[in-house]
């Protein structure tokens, strides 16, 4: 077992060289896990769902699971405060995550039956994000410790413009060969072979993060639970935690929806949506770099704000598209969104870790995000209650009816809340 102890537990620290090592396998390792994420959601899980007979709301319900597994960031504290080696915790949260999902491809082969099928699905998915959204804290920590400083910036632009790269080129290839094969009239094997592909990809993601060197962390906390509840009482910080948590509901409303109206009613290809995907990805990092020099110049709530009412206008847009005119203003949507997420995340983000105390930075940043995903998955448990029975009257018009009180909830908390954040610079 000594093999084992020096790669999870080594009884002396990393050398220059080891860390260097790791933070080059970190880098792979994340464009193999953007490749893993992209595949088990957005249009590939829809395309699958729907294959396996899923209904519309069904389809949003597993969407947004995701979302939920994300308030397991309440838990993450009270694990990776307390451990000083944290990377076997990690690693093996990584690998439930990554095998759980591709797993999820490959149900059929032992559930024939769908109906039953789709439970199944429903659990491993539930199981995979569960674990995604526990290690996501660790798992950042852990690569912040590895960034070199002085150069952090440097490192995480290459980590995520090698993400990108690979992905856009996995995710296209991968929706061609799955359009080839619908065409053929045999998408369940298309799909296997997508599971397949995230099996392969899920054992070089453990192979890569099991070669990773640590940076051990001192014992910096022991969180208590009263501790959760001070952003709550904090009334400097309560306008932006009111904003986040009332800004995750038209998020919870539309998106888990967004995926399957482009391929059930706009009636948009897989190898249409990952096209534009590989421009809304250019796009994106372009975006970043534009609102992070506005967040310069004029602060993160102008970012914040700027960004969320073109998101928001996106949102609405969706409402109004329809089957013929989709390949002309899908993408036009599409792209917009994408140049506004970056800025918006790291906006809202840096925004919030300005206007919380030293102290306790961790805590109120975790709060702030389990809160907003709590927000979400409310409003998309509701969508999925709500959804079958617009369809039983309105038919298709179903999803862009909440789209449309989705943008309007958007836009009156942006109105209300968005004008009492902080207003602070970059």
């Amino acid at each position: 077992m000594d093999w084992f102890r020096n790669l999870f537990f080594p009884p002396q620290l990393p050398t220059e060289r080891q860390l260097a090592a790791g933070r080059h396998a970190l880098i792979t390792e994340g464009a193999v896990a953007a490749v893993i994420y992209s595949i088990g959601t957005g249009n590939f899980l829809a395309g699958y769902l729907s294959q396996l007979g899923a209904s519309i709301s069904f389809c949003a319900l597993v969407a947004m699971i995701p979302q939920l597994g994300c308030v397991l960031q309440f838990l993450s504290p009270f694990l990776f405060e307390r451990i000083h080696h944290r990377k076997l915790s990690i690693w093996l949260l990584c690998v439930v995550y990554r095998f759980a999902l591709a797993v999820v491809f490959l149900v059929p082969l032992a559930v024939p039956r769908a109906e039953h099928a789709r439970w199944v699905v429903l659990a491993l998915y539930t199981l995979s994000f569960f674990a995604a959204g526990l290690v996501t804290p660790g798992l950042q920590h852990l690569t912040l410790g590895l960034a070199p400083e002085g150069a952090r910036g440097a490192f995480f632009a290459r980590k995520d413009i090698a993400a990108v790269c690979v992905n856009s080129a996995a995710t296209l290839v991968l929706g061609r060969l799955l359009d080839r094969f619908t065409r053929g009239g045999d998408p369940g094997t298309g799909y296997l072979v997508i599971g397949l592909v995230c099996g392969a990809l899920a054992i070089l993601d453990a192979v890569l993060l099991a070669l990773v060197h640590e940076n051990p962390v001192d014992f910096v906390s022991k969180v208590r639970p009263a501790d959760i509840l001070q952003p709550v009482r904090d009334k400097t910080y309560r306008p932006m935690l009111l904003y986040a948590v009332l800004g995750g509901l038209p998020g919870g409303l539309s998106t888990p929806f967004l995926a399957v109206y482009e391929l059930r009613v706009l009636g948009l290809s897989h190898s249409f949506i990952t096209t534009v995907g590989v421009v809304s990805a250019v796009v994106g990092m372009a975006g970043s770099w534009y609102w992070g020099r506005l967040a310069d110049a004029a602060g993160w709530r102008r970012v914040i704000r700027l960004t969320a009412a073109i998101n928001l206008s996106c949102i609405l847009g969706w409402a109004l598209v329809r089957p013929a005119w989709a390949p002309f203003t899908a993408p036009v949507l599409l792209v917009a969104t994408a140049a506004c997420t970056g800025g918006s995340s790291i906006a809202s983000m840096n925004l919030q870790f300005a206007a919380s105390p030293a102290h306790a930075k961790t805590t109120y940043i975790g709060v702030t995000s389990a809160s907003a995903s709590i927000s979400a998955c409310l409003m998309a448990t509701l969508g999925t209650w709500i959804q079958p029975r617009l369809e039983a009257v309105l038919g298709n018009a179903s999803i862009p009816c909440l789209f449309l009180t989705a943008a309007v909830l958007g836009f009156a908390n942006l109105a209300v809340n968005g004008r009492r954040l902080p207003n602070t610079k970059s």
